[in-house]
């Protein structure tokens, strides 16, 4: 027990010590750069997704929301978005985290997938979605339609209310 205490004492006057520290003045002080006070947080996101059908897998990197990169697994390379990041296509360094990530999207499809299939959510396009030019005509007339029913109601309301009171 006598050790123990020792010990604790030891690194409650080493804390009292480290504590004043700072205001010793034997750490010079240093300012603040100005660009600190515009502080910005950034975002870079290595996004993986993995699905059944056609892209099977993709990769995607993105810096505050624009992207960066792409990934073609067929080809094994990054594919930028501009041409002024191509130089960055040649940095291999987390080549071993994408192959891990293609290992772990596969086995995640093809061996846990079906397992899961009717109990999570999934996002997938509709199978027998509407042509988008029909969806689109239909929307207009409907819109269209809506326009034409409030200009002949608006009329009659306009009449109906011009009309003098029959009572006087």
């Amino acid at each position: 027990m006598a050790h123990g205490q020792s010990q604790g004492a030891v690194l409650l006057q080493l804390l009292q010590l480290l504590w004043l520290l700072p205001h010793s003045g034997a750490i010079r002080e240093v300012p603040t750069p100005v660009w600190q006070d515009d502080l910005q947080n950034h975002t870079f996101l290595h996004t993986v997704y993995c699905q059944y059908g056609n892209p099977s897998m993709g990769l995607s990197e993105t810096y505050d929301e624009d992207q960066l990169f792409s990934f073609d697994f067929s080809r094994n390379t990054r594919v930028p978005r501009l041409p002024e990041f191509a130089k960055w296509t040649e940095e291999q360094s987390d080549a071993s985290a994408i192959l891990f990530d293609t290992g772990f999207c596969q086995m995640m499809v093809q061996q846990i997938g079906p397992q899961l299939d009717g109990k999570i959510p999934v996002s997938r396009v509709p199978q027998n979605a509407l042509p988008s030019d029909l969806l689109e005509n239909v929307l207009c007339g409907l819109a269209f339609g809506l326009g034409v029913l409030g200009i002949i109601v608006g009329t009659v309301l306009i009449i109906y209310f011009r009309k003098p009171c029959s009572g006087d």
